[in-house]
């Protein structure tokens, strides 16, 4: 059943729409501290979706 890896990218697609908008309003602030909390969430965020799709891709091609 490749239903639940689909639906795995699929609400992936959409937590990363969210914290993109999250990431993008951190990195606007004047702040340095709010600038380098967003920078770093940009690095977990894309680490996280490496993993994830990597998974998700193996399982749809299994």
């Amino acid at each position: 059943m490749k239903i639940p890896y689909i639906l795995l990218l699929a609400l992936l697609l959409l937590v990363d729409i969210l914290s993109f908008t999250e990431i993008v309003s951190l990195v606007r602030q004047p702040s340095d501290m709010a600038v380098a909390t967003g920078l770093l969430l940009l690095g977990v965020v894309a680490v996280a979706n490496y993993f994830v799709i990597r998974y998700a891709y193996s399982k749809l091609n299994a």
